[in-house]
């Protein structure tokens, strides 16, 4: 575990998910609620970290890519995150949570040395702010595709992470790389439908 930084609110929630999980399974609820109710970026890149690996999780992906769009929605209206009834007693497994955690905190390590706040307006305007809204929120129905096919999820979700991050420090540099990803995406997935149309 790294040793937390007293000023990163990041790894404190990561910390506090650990000893909860170690405790006993937790429910989106109860993780949604350890987040609190400013979490919407820790909420996004929390969510995104299963996707981190290149091989598809079967069933997943659709719940959670509808989740990630409707915390940006609402990050977007500067409301409390809000988890449908349906998902409130879903339970993660405090193996697979306190593994997630862990990978976050190394993440969050690295990410952490070249993260700060600058071009700061990219956060702050409405017109940023909307633009941000819309790209999270179509890189989230991708996610949300049941594609049994390698890297089909991590794609997105790394724009997902690159806009969560930046939002989280008011880094412009990290949401101006979530635009530019986003050519990456739409090589991918349209490389993806040209194979399927000539395959069939």
């Amino acid at each position: 575990m790294i040793t937390p930084n007293p000023k990163s609110r990041f790894i404190a929630v990561m910390d506090a998910l650990q000893e909860e999980a170690a405790k006993e399974e937790l429910t989106l609820q109860r993780v949604f609620a350890i987040m609190g109710e400013e979490g919407h970026a820790l909420l996004m890149i929390f969510l995104c970290l299963p996707f981190m690996q290149p091989i598809p999780i079967p069933g997943l992906s659709t719940p959670l890519g509808f989740l990630i769009a409707a915390v940006a929605v609402f990050l977007f209206l500067n409301r409390p995150p809000w988890l449908p009834k349906r998902f409130e007693h879903l339970k993660i497994s405090s193996e697979v949570l306190i593994k997630v955690s862990n990978v976050a905190e190394k993440i969050w390590g690295y990410a952490s040395k070249v993260v700060t706040a600058r071009l700061t307006f990219l956060h702050d305007f409405a017109v940023f702010r909307f633009i941000n809204l819309i790209l999270v929120v179509v890189y989230a129905i991708l996610l949300s595709l049941p594609l049994p096919i390698p890297f089909s999820n991590t794609i997105p979700v790394i724009g997902i992470l690159l806009s969560a991050i930046g939002y989280m420090e008011r880094d412009g540099v990290m949401i101006l790389l979530s635009y530019a990803w986003c050519f990456i995406v739409a090589s991918f997935f349209t490389t993806l439908t040209v194979g399927a149309i000539k395959l069939f």
